[in-house]
């Protein structure tokens, strides 16, 4: 973790030991990727935004709206593997595999059901 986040990963893991056995979301605004594999095993869901209002990020949580997005970067599995990338070559690091075997990869999301696969990730998905 980069020094810059470390109160941030502080406050993730204080607030779940905190929560006991409620539920803790993370929501993260991106603009790059994040190492997530620091904390997501701690966390009962991740939510992420490229910045979006507020309310749209609260609907999603109270079940207003089904999420919907999709990845638009890979988010990499370690920091090892965030020093080791090419930054010019895309789909080149080594993806964050979460405990129910979801792969943290381009176009990569959930809904209600589950994975999302429509015609977005058809179109997108390397392994067509």
């Amino acid at each position: 973790m980069t020094p810059q986040n470390t109160s941030d990963l502080q406050a993730v893991l204080e607030t779940e030991a905190k929560m006991k056995d409620k539920p803790v979301v993370v929501s993260l605004l991106l603009s790059t990727p994040t190492v997530v594999a620091e904390f997501e095993a701690e966390v009962d869901a991740i939510v992420v935004n490229f910045g979006v209002q507020d309310q749209a990020i609260l609907e999603v949580l109270t079940g207003t709206v089904e999420p919907s997005g999709l990845l638009p970067m890979q988010m990499p599995a370690n920091m090892q593997t965030v020093e080791e990338q090419f930054e010019d070559v895309a789909h080149d690091m080594e993806c964050h595999v979460d405990a129910d075997n979801h792969v943290y990869d381009f176009g990569y999301g959930l809904n209600w059901n589950g994975v999302i696969r429509d015609g977005r990730t058809e179109r997108y998905s390397r392994t067509r």
